[in-house]
């Protein structure tokens, strides 16, 4: 039995919470609160925690607890910079601890089914990938100030929300070679952060793709991938949701068509993602019991920083 505790009070609620609190072999001891993180780290009974709080300070709780010998399930983005990711990475390694960070669209059975179709190759070998992306953020929409519009605490659209994207293009087609990135800055955004990226990527195997991710659209909400093979198209997107009510539309010279995948339905009152965190949770957990080293972890973390790290020193 692995105990764990969560800490963070608003995705630690909502989030993490109900996806921990079911699974097996998994006891949570210690809910979320406003306790200093530092109490619950002396918990002596404590093998894991869960964290959802901001970057930097998901880097000083991780690094205590790994030095603790905690197994940790952390939020994206992993720290704040590169170098704090680095660090991490280094001493997971040296105190071999399972980790876990919490990217959870390819967990999706609609995302997972489209990468089978890649794989199967209906439509020939997949030449490129463009994402559009755009919703508008509650910091803009209610004018709040947070780490989520501040870069230096690992905000702005490119670092908070497409480290789930840089993740999720290199799980489609693989190791990304360059990117070319422009920003679009607003005064809604009140410490400063980009609210918009429109980006340029070439993949090592030769591979393109193209991102505009909008955080300030007050008209739509919407989430796009479009895989352009060498004898169609597959669609893969959604709106009004975030990992929900994703459709499979399927483009080639015999006309289109939807493919329908059986998904599991939210439980009631429950988070939309709380049943995509649950599978990375569950197998986080299966992970501290045979300690064996799971995906996606503090590693795959730091490669998101990585590319954030080109992606903003290549300006378009």
């Amino acid at each position: 039995m692995i105990k764990i505790g969560i800490i963070g009070s608003n995705f630690g609620t909502i989030g993490l919470l109900p996806a921990f609190k079911n699974i097996k072999n998994c006891k949570v001891i210690i809910v979320p609160s406003g306790k200093d993180w530092r109490k619950t780290l002396e918990n002596k009974d404590l093998d894991a925690i869960a964290i959802a709080v901001p970057p930097n300070i998901q880097y000083k709780i991780s690094k205590v607890a790994i030095k603790k010998g905690l197994h940790i399930f952390a939020e994206k983005p992993l720290t704040a910079n590169i170098k704090q990711a680095r660090e991490l990475v280094k001493l997971i390694k040296k105190h071999k601890v399972i980790t876990a960070v919490d990217f959870i669209f390819p967990e999706i059975i609609e995302w997972q089914k489209v990468k089978e179709l890649l794989h199967k190759k209906i439509l020939g070998n997949l030449k490129h990938i463009a994402v559009d992306w755009q919703w508008l953020s509650g910091d803009i929409k209610y004018g709040r100030s947070t780490w989520r519009t501040d870069l230096k605490e690992g905000g702005g659209v490119l670092s908070f929300y497409f480290s789930h994207g840089l993740y999720y293009l290199e799980n489609f087609a693989g190791k990304i070679k360059n990117i070319k990135t422009k920003f679009t800055n607003s005064k809604e955004s009140k410490n400063g952060a980009e609210v918009g990226i429109d980006m340029q990527i070439v993949f090592k195997n030769g591979l393109t793709g193209e991102a505009h991710v909008f955080c300030n659209n007050k008209n739509i909400i919407k989430h796009q991938l479009k895989f352009t093979c060498e004898k169609g198209i597959i669609t893969l997107e959604n709106k009004n949701a975030i990992v929900n009510k994703f459709i499979i539309k399927i483009e080639n010279k015999n006309g289109t068509k939807i493919l329908k995948v059986k998904n599991e339905k939210d439980k009631k009152n429950e988070d939309e993602r709380v049943k995509e965190v649950r599978k990375i949770a569950s197998r986080f957990i299966q992970s501290c019991i045979t300690k064996k080293q799971m995906s996606p972890s503090f590693v795959d973390g730091l490669r998101a920083q990585e590319l954030i790290q080109i992606a903003r020193k290549n300006k378009i």
